[in-house]
């Protein structure tokens, strides 16, 4: 009897998705709602607390299928689980919330300042040197997308680029050597940055931190970043989640200049095809996602049209007239409501009541049936009333 139930329940369920059609402002729903929730993905990732957000997931799957399949002690449990499952993710997400209220971020493109030739060879020779005195370094080249949502910590510094003062930021006895910088605008705007390590490390093979650094940022971003070794002092480049080796200071100037070229040059389409391409999984399973969301919730609040059949009654009848016959005794009410609404809708609770007023004498008369004459709940409204003429016999009440 229970499993007969819930077949019920699914057949009831498809039954109500077969009557919502999809219009312009669905279409509009369901992109809104993709696009948080691939910000919300993106987020995690760049956090490393997608393990964390499918355990929450797998449980509002259980939940999901507890109200499906009609399983009320699971749905009961869940369901207090919840609330404070929302208290855990406000306090433990609370770097994770900030970023997320900032998802502009994740589709700004920013105005470029291409470097002089002077500032990158300055920055070539100062990788030479720190790769002859095996000095680890991360320098990061913003591209045209904002990365400043990947970053964390770093001080900031807003000075002429310098080979004295990148050796200086390097130099082992530092505090903030083992942190990344920023090279943007023809400025040094800061240093001991942590960037976002990768997930991949197949990739990268016996390298070493900064080199995961450095790929982890690449492959959230258009930048390019420059990595020197610090056990072997080799000269890597790392951009679209792929590693350059530099052999000699010429290799690292052409590869920075040709890089702020293609920046220079690039169209904001380019970068928007780039930046699409490298989030076209992200994007893929936030589309799934939405629409199983779609999928469960949406057809419950679209609007749908349901008919009841209503006995009539009538009022205003003169004292003098009896009501006799009526053809047809019932009316047909089309309400338009939301699907969820109708749920909870007792069909009893509707009425069409006829004004007899206006019937002056005995015999038959045609009756019309106005949209005012139907008593409907709040939360609905009256597409159609059938039949919208009846006919009504009077006769004395003494014959």
């Amino acid at each position: 009897m229970i499993l007969h139930g819930n077949l019920l329940a699914n057949v009831a369920f498809l039954n109500g998705f077969k009557n919502v059609s999809l219009g312009v402002n669905d279409w509009i729903d369901f992109f809104i709602i993709a696009v948080l929730i691939y910000v919300v993905i993106r987020v995690l990732s760049e956090t490393h607390s997608l393990s964390v957000a499918a355990g929450i997931f797998g449980l509002g799957v259980l939940y999901a299928a507890s109200i499906v399949f009609n399983l009320p002690l699971t749905h009961l449990v869940l369901q207090s689980l919840f609330g404070v499952i929302l208290i855990f993710i406000a306090i433990i997400f609370q770097r994770e919330l900030r970023r997320l209220f900032s998802f502009v971020g994740f589709f700004k493109f920013r105005r470029h300042v291409p470097p002089t030739e002077a500032t990158i060879a300055t920055v070539a020779r100062a990788v030479m040197r720190l790769s002859q005195t095996k000095t680890g370094a991360l320098i990061v080249f913003p591209g045209k997308e904002s990365i400043a949502r990947m970053l964390d910590g770093g001080i900031p510094l807003h000075g002429s680029i310098s080979e004295e003062l990148l050796m200086s930021i390097f130099d082992e006895s530092t505090p903030g050597h083992d942190g990344a910088v920023i090279i943007e605008d023809n400025k040094l705007k800061r240093f001991g940055v942590h960037l976002p390590l990768a997930e991949n490390l197949k990739r990268l093979g016996k390298s070493g931190l900064r080199h995961r650094a450095a790929i982890g940022l690449s492959e959230r971003s258009d930048a390019l970043v420059v990595v020197v070794s610090g056990e072997s002092g080799k000269i890597d480049i790392a951009r679209h989640a792929a590693f350059e080796r530099c052999e000699d200071e010429t290799a690292v100037r052409e590869k920075l200049s040709a890089f702020y070229g293609a920046v220079v040059s690039g169209s904001r389409w380019s970068y928007f095809s780039q930046w699409t391409a490298r989030n076209a999984l992200s994007f893929g399973i936030a589309v799934v996602i939405a629409f199983i969301v779609w999928l469960f919730f949406v057809p419950e609040f679209t609007l749908v049209q349901k008919k009841f059949t209503v006995p009539l009654e009538f009022q205003n009848v003169s004292s003098t007239y009896v009501i006799q016959d009526v053809i047809p005794r019932e009316a047909v009410l089309t309400l338009q409501g939301q699907n969820l609404s109708f749920e909870s809708l007792a069909p009893q609770s509707l009425d069409v009541v006829v004004d007899l007023s206006s019937v002056g004498k005995p015999g038959w008369h045609d009756v019309s049936l106005k949209p005012s004459d139907a008593e409907i709940p709040d939360g609905f409204s009256l597409a159609a009333i059938d039949p919208d003429t009846i006919e009504v016999e009077i006769a004395n009440k003494n014959q």
